[in-house]
């Protein structure tokens, strides 16, 4: 199984996305088959790396509620041994739909837990505690939190 990483903040702003995606590309760029999961409703770490949101079959939004397999969503990206897969405002969506579902806290994992060829996998979180964040870090062996150097 992959080595899962987190990286979340509740507050917005921090770099999470930023710290995502290039951790992804330089682990990717090393060699290693990496995985990055956009599991941030605004899409950002999905646009940033050139993927049109409007030309996407499938989502997390439809992975977290076990519609599609995480595996039929993941694209390639022009980027060696770096896959994506993407997310749309559509997640935000979602999370109101698993408020009341089965293993709402796991799903993420188990998910993950079926990709068998990467190396790594990075989940760029929500900028929020939400029911989302709380899959991320249950899936994830370690957390990389992200912090403004400020006062």
């Amino acid at each position: 199984m992959a080595t899962v990483i987190a990286v979340t903040n509740q507050k917005g702003g921090v770099g999470k996305t930023t710290s995502a995606v290039n951790i992804a590309f330089f682990l990717a760029k090393a060699g290693k088959k990496t995985l990055l999961i956009d599991f941030d409703p605004q899409g950002n770490a999905t646009s940033g790396l050139g993927v049109d949101k409007q030309t996407l079959t499938g989502t997390m939004a439809e992975v977290m509620m076990e519609k599609i397999a995480l595996v039929d969503i993941i694209i390639p990206t022009n980027h060696k041994n770096l896959s994506l897969a993407p997310a749309t405002p559509h997640l935000a969506n979602t999370e109101v739909e698993l408020d009341q579902a089965e293993r709402r806290f796991i799903r993420l994992r188990t998910a993950i837990e079926n990709l068998e060829e990467y190396d790594i996998v990075i989940i760029d979180s929500p900028p929020s505690l939400s029911l989302l964040t709380v899959n991320g870090l249950i899936a994830a062996h370690y957390v990389l939190l992200p912090v403004q150097a400020e006062f």
